[in-house]
């Protein structure tokens, strides 16, 4: 019940539900990521605390996958793909209810004002955090396993950006579901549906049966020993290509994270409302994927991974630099909506040409030991380009135009209005939602990537050890194939 690969090996039809198991439930996990990020003030408002804190929702995700990120390597090379998936999709589930959980108005209300709340919040953010690598390191395990040669840099690129495709939903829809702090548990409710019929798809589509990963030639087999897999850390790990390889990614990925959690406290101060930003946000990643996928399509057929990423990332560069100078303006909402698409057309697609690119020059080691440096390299950067917000900012005394208050204006709002109001003693709770500029924080954006590029185009030079190894086992093939006639002739 499978099609014939090109070199004589069974292509299940099954591959594709497993495709799609894994880009939903990698979707999901994105939207746990950033629910709260488009709507910062009303998430501050609900909880009790302060928009530094909701920060915190999102950097739970980078330390959890710091945390987290060898383990599961470990468990992905030596335990398998469906253990590890099934790890990671049953914990963004949980995670998903628990988070629910904490609206709940005895949950939410039991001591002082919501802080209870927030702190249930946050339990269920790390558990969905502690998926995220499971999930994010399977791609290029997933399409060396179980896709042709030709289908592997499309099967990465769908996986891979799914991710970021959570992001772009949740930037449209959290600002759309929630126009006030009592809006908060609908949209957390919402939000755990994706992650249900993910989980159960990942648990049919995955299940052991007679379904077997295809015979790579030359490559090691699905599940490795612990021993080979510290073999293969080490030899990873003294790689000069690949050094250069994930410092080039961690910057170029950690920042394009830091610059969706940040996004509307960017653009706030300047009249620019959550809706705006979001979908802003949004319509970078969409039109990411479409760059995303015509990258891959130019990477199956010419293998150009350093030529493909030589110009995206220059030209990903030249488009943040132009968000940059206009996010500090008024009335510019064509100018940022346009730098922003062309920064994700540009920026997405390094994500296949990486993820593929690692796998290359790391072979025959194996595909997760790769992706999984690459991924938590680029969330710890991503940590600390989060973290330099709050350190670079500074208050902006007087801006007309504020939309990062709730209302557009002002600190404080009516208890009434908060779903503890019974709890609450004044007339008026005060939330820090004081504008920052975060211009300092923009130049330092713009000057570290374009470092990078010139660490990229001039150190990085790669050698394809995978691809010369499947076009020397096809040689040996088509020798083999001319001896067995020559003799069948005589």
């Amino acid at each position: 019940m499978g099609e014939r690969g090109e070199s004589s090996t069974h292509l299940y039809k099954r591959r594709w539900l497993m495709l799609l198991a894994l880009f939903l439930v990698n979707v999901s996990n994105g939207m746990m990521w950033l629910s709260y990020a488009p709507i910062p003030n009303y998430t501050a408002t609900f909880y009790g605390v302060s928009e530094n804190d909701v920060d915190w929702f999102s950097l739970v995700f980078f330390i959890t996958s710091l945390l987290m990120g060898l383990a599961a390597i470990v468990i992905l090379d030596t335990c398998g793909l469906t253990t590890s998936l099934y790890l990671g999709a049953s914990c963004n589930l949980i995670g998903a209810v628990i988070r629910w959980i904490s609206t709940i108005p005895p949950v939410l209300c039991s001591h002082d004002y919501q802080r209870s709340g927030y702190m249930v919040a946050m339990i269920g953010q790390t558990i969905t955090a502690f998926a995220q690598p499971f999930l994010l390191f399977a791609p290029t395990k997933l399409a060396s396993f179980w896709f042709g040669p030709k289908e592997r840099a499309f099967c990465t690129s769908i996986t891979s950006i799914a991710n970021p495709v959570g992001l772009a939903v949740v930037n449209i829809a959290s600002p759309y579901l929630v126009s006030s702090p009592g809006q908060v548990p609908l949209m957390l409710w919402i939000y755990i549906i994706p992650a249900g019929i993910g989980c159960v798809l990942t648990l049919i589509s995955f299940w052991p049966g007679r379904y077997h990963s295809l015979p790579v030639p030359g490559l090691h087999e699905e599940k490795q020993s612990f021993r080979s897999f510290l073999k293969g850390l080490m030899s990873v790990l003294r790689n000069k290509s690949f050094c250069v390889l994930i410092f080039v990614w961690s910057i170029a990925a950690g920042l394009f994270n830091a610059l969706i959690t940040l996004l509307p406290q960017f653009l706030c101060p300047y009249g620019y409302t959550n809706n705006q930003s979001g979908l802003w946000g949004a319509l970078m990643i969409f039109i990411g994927l479409i760059g995303g996928t015509v990258a891959s399509c130019i990477l199956d057929h010419t293998k150009k991974f350093k030529e493909v990423g030589v110009v995206t990332l220059g030209l990903a560069i030249l488009c943040l630099v132009w968000f940059m100078e206009v996010a500090r303006l008024e009335h510019q909402s064509v100018n940022i909506a346009f730098s922003l698409c062309m920064f994700g057309f540009f920026a997405l697609p390094l994500i296949p040409v990486c993820m593929e690119l690692g796998v290359e020059i790391t072979y025959p080691i194996g595909e997760a030991t790769s992706s999984g440096l690459l991924w938590t390299a680029s969330q710890l950067v991503g940590l600390v380009l989060v973290l330099l917000a709050q350190v670079l900012q500074s208050p902006l005394s007087f801006v007309p135009n504020n939309q990062c208050s709730i209302g557009g204006g002002g600190g404080s709002i009516s208890s009434s209005l908060l779903p503890c109001a019974a709890n609450t003693t004044s007339s008026a709770f005060e939330v820090d939602t004081t504008p920052q500029d975060l211009t300092y924080l923009g130049i330092f954006y713009s000057s570290f990537v374009c470092v990078l590029f010139m660490l990229f185009l001039f150190l990085f030079w790669p050698k394809y050890k995978r691809l010369d190894s499947e076009m020397a086992t096809k040689k040996m093939n088509g020798v083999s194939g001319l001896f067995n006639n020559s003799k069948t002739s005589m």
